[in-house]
């Protein structure tokens, strides 16, 4: 299963998809950077990580990994499943306040435009750490450890391609 499509969009949303200055005429374009989660997992950031797992639950079969599902309480499940869900409606809403970001702030300076997206990309990683968090909280020992191996596990299917030089900005917040 390869991620890289659902990354572009996130990273598209403000790593590096807006100058941080405005072009000096040099149309050379930027090396891109490709991390591969099967050499280096390490690499792929934890927000991305939880998100993309988040979506699986909450997608398709709504069906917890079965090396979750074995280990947690039919309580637990429907937490774990209302975080996904819920997840997955933030993340709608901050690509909806992306949009509609780019789109008022489009002719304005790029660095302010910029500085907006990074703030609101920031965010809405941080609320999937947060959500993580909690769903790690109350869960029970070994479905936390359970869970914390499906989440690493899906890192090694993970291809990303940044520019190099948003490599900081893609990693943050963790």
């Amino acid at each position: 299963m390869s991620r890289w499509v659902l990354v572009v969009a996130i990273v598209a949303l403000g790593s590096g998809a807006v100058p941080a200055q405005a072009p000096s005429g040099d149309s050379t374009p930027p090396e891109i950077l490709r991390i591969d989660g099967g050499k280096n997992p390490e690499l792929i950031p934890q927000w991305s990580a939880w998100g993309f797992a988040f979506r699986v639950i909450a997608g398709g079969s709504r069906e917890l990994p079965s090396v979750v599902y074995h280990v947690v309480s039919k309580d637990e499940a429907a937490m774990l499943l209302r975080e996904a869900d819920a997840i997955q409606k933030i993340d709608k809403a901050c690509l909806e306040r992306g949009l509609k970001l780019h789109s008022s702030l489009a002719r304005t300076d790029t660095a302010v435009l910029d500085a907006r997206l990074r703030e609101l990309n920031l965010e809405c990683r941080r609320r999937t750490l947060d959500a993580r968090d909690r769903v790690l909280e109350a869960l029970n020992p070994e479905g936390a450890a359970a869970l914390i191996m499906f989440v690493e596990s899906t890192k090694r299917d993970t291809s990303i391609s940044v520019p190099r030089n948003a490599l900081a900005r893609f990693l943050e917040p963790e």
